[in-house]
């Protein structure tokens, strides 16, 4: 029988906490992002940003989304995909990368409002993220 991780190993220590929550708020400032968070395959959330969504929700949405991702490279054959989105009739997009952080596997996910470039400034939070979160491990 397989050992589910407790979530709250994935959670980070406080003071990680706050630097995670940085990062976002600085990429939904900069950005102009409806929200974002970062939260385990498992569809826990680690960090957010308070918004108008309920961050359960995204959180549970961008699991789904990462299931149908592995589905498409498993029985497609397409290669690992980086970033899965939708986009709503107002041009709304809601765009999650899942990434490699330490032994952790995450999702950013982030909603972008319209015509509005995301990719830089989820990259450069990803790369912070992974650099935090490998503190965590030291």
């Amino acid at each position: 029988m397989s050992k589910k991780k407790n979530p709250e190993s994935a959670m980070p220590p406080k003071f990680l906490l706050g630097k995670l929550e940085k990062v976002l708020q600085r990429i939904n400032e900069e950005g102009n992002f409806k929200a974002s968070i970062v939260s385990t395959l498992d569809g826990f959330s680690i960090a957010s940003i308070s918004s108008q969504f309920d961050d359960v929700v995204l959180s549970a949405i961008s699991t789904i989304f990462q299931e149908a991702s592995k589905r498409a490279e498993d029985y497609i054959g397409f290669k690992r995909m980086d970033e899965v989105s939708l986009v709503d009739d107002d041009k709304v997009r809601m765009v999650c990368r899942e990434f490699q952080a330490g032994e952790l596997k995450l999702i950013l996910t982030v909603v972008v409002p319209p015509y509005q470039t995301y990719r830089r400034l989820t990259n450069i939070a990803i790369r912070e993220i992974e650099k935090i979160m490998r503190r965590k491990e030291t």
